[in-house]
This record gives structure tokens, sequence and C-alpha cells, in this order.
């Protein structure tokens, strides 16, 4: 049994239950399921609400990231915080990628970690957080959805700026 991880921009109370979606190519799946993973680092990434702000996640090289449109200064008044909830895995089967884990019943956490802020939350989880306020980097970035570390291991990441939990792309 090991823990596994689901982040949320917002607080759900009680079980979480399974939802199938299909609002991007890349959801592949057939069936309404609780989605979690054994990687704290990529849970992290979903507590970000992309409702209002500009912003792409991804995973290379073993590190999970963010980069959001703008600065950090701009950002600040949109963060609302968010949260991971902690799972144990016996509930949870191994589908999809190799890091991913799905449940087809509703799944009580059996923990909820709350962060204050978005960017502090994923810096504590060892993700990676850029803010990027050049149009063409920004563009790049949404542009080369796979192959991000060229343009991402030119930029100084908020991890690095503050000397926390860094990872730097080769």
């Amino acid at each position: 049994m090991i823990d596994l991880y689901h982040g949320s921009p917002g607080k759900i109370e009680g079980p979480l239950t399974p939802v199938l979606r299909h609002s991007t190519l890349d959801h592949i799946h057939d069936k309404p399921a609780v989605f979690a993973t054994a990687r704290i680092d990529l849970a992290s990434l979903f507590m970000f609400s992309f409702d209002d702000v500009l912003a792409s996640i991804g995973f290379e090289q073993d590190i999970a990231y963010i980069c959001i449109w703008g600065r950090p200064e701009q950002f600040q008044p949109k963060d609302r915080g968010g949260y991971i909830y902690v799972f144990s895995s016996d509930n949870f089967q191994k589908v999809g990628k190799d890091y991913e884990w799905q449940s087809f019943e509703p799944t009580l956490p059996k923990k909820i970690r709350r962060h204050d802020s978005i960017v502090a939350g994923v810096i504590d989880c060892s993700a990676q957080a850029y803010f990027i306020d050049d149009d063409k980097i920004m563009d790049d970035v949404v542009n080369n959805k796979n192959n991000r570390s060229v343009i991402l291991k030119n930029l100084v990441s908020e991890n690095q700026k503050i000397s926390k939990n860094i990872r730097q792309f080769s």
C-alpha cells in the first residue's frame, strides 16, 4: 500500500466521485474514474485553476512544472490556493501512464492538505514554477507541448529564486 495524491483548486467535501471528462484530446479514458498519482509533484499541478489565468503544465525529464503567463505580482491576487488529497492505494488500479492510478468508485481521502498559495504549494511539492511575461517564450511553451525543456532550461524558476526544491532541465 502506498500513498496516492490528487490535486484540486477547490475543496471537495466527502468522497471524490469518479468523473469522465473529454475536455482535451489528451483525455482518452472511457470510464468515469477518480485520478491519482504516486507523484505529489504531478498532483500539485492540478491545484491550479485555469479559469482566469493562462498557464500550461507539463512533465519532462522526470520534472513536473507549471508555466504561468505574467509576473508573480500580477498573479498573486488570483492565487486562491488549492488542495492535495491523499489516498491509500487500496481502491486504486494502475491504469494509463506509469504514474497514473484510477479508482472507479467514490473514494474518501485519508488526509487533505490545504495550500494557501498554489505557487508555494507547487514548490513545496517539488514541482517547478515559472512565470513568463514574454509573448514569444509563452507562445513557444504553448506550441511545443512535448519539448519544453529546451525552453525552460534557460529560464529561472520560482524555486531557484527562493532556493527551494530546485530541479533543472538539462
